[in-house]
Parts: structure tokens; C-alpha cells; sequence
């Protein structure tokens, strides 16, 4: 079995398949000429990462963000790693605080 490109669409019916309507793993890889470890592989994917982790980045088929996504993406990342810097200075800030009190 070499490797084939499959749709987003097509993971996801065969994840669902297996968790939603308890179809065997087995079937659903024969019926779509795969291995078992594939759809395997599918399942514990769209169980951590949601549908998002069953698209393909070097796909040129899977579905592409919009720019504006893109840039949105990056900014709720760059906002996080900014919050947890404010968040790392903030415990600081406590214990130095409580340091101060102690040593009153």
C-alpha cells in the first residue's frame, strides 16, 4: 500500500465511523485501501488535536487557512507566550513580596 493523499473529509468519516457508530478499524482501512495503523493513527490525532490535526500541511489539497486566520493564529501565539512571560514576572513579584515581609 504506497502512499495516498486523503481529504480531510475522508479521515474524518473514518474516525467518526469508529468512534461515533463503533464500525471495526479493520473495514474501514480495506475499504479505503489503507493499513490498519493508518486509521489508527487518525483516531489518536483527532482525539488529541481535533479535526485540525487530520489536515495535511504539505498537502496542496487540504483546506488552507485564510491570511487573515493566519495572521490571527499568530497572534493568539504571540499573545500566549506573552502572557505566560506576565505570568513567570507575577510569581516572581509574589515571592519577592513575600520575602520583604519575612525580612521586615
Amino acid at each position: 500500500m504506497g502512499k495516498t493523499h486523503v481529504s480531510v473529509e475522508t479521515k474524518l468519516a473514518a474516525v467518526r465511523r469508529v468512534l461515533e457508530e463503533g464500525d471495526q478499524v479493520s473495514v474501514i482501512a480495506s475499504e479505503l485501501g489503507l493499513h490498519r495503523d493508518t486509521i489508527y493513527r487518525w483516531i489518536n490525532t483527532y482525539k488529541l488535536k481535533g479535526e485540525q490535526g487530520l489536515i495535511n500541511p504539505r498537502s496542496t489539497t487540504s483546506i488552507k487557512a485564510s491570511p487573515s486566520q493566519v495572521e490571527a493564529e499568530k497572534r493568539i501565539k504571540e499573545l500566549e507566550k506573552q502572557l505566560k512571560e506576565k505570568e513567570k514576572e507575577n510569581e516572581i513579584l509574589k515571592k519577592f513580596q513575600a520575602f520583604l515581609k519575612k525580612n521586615e
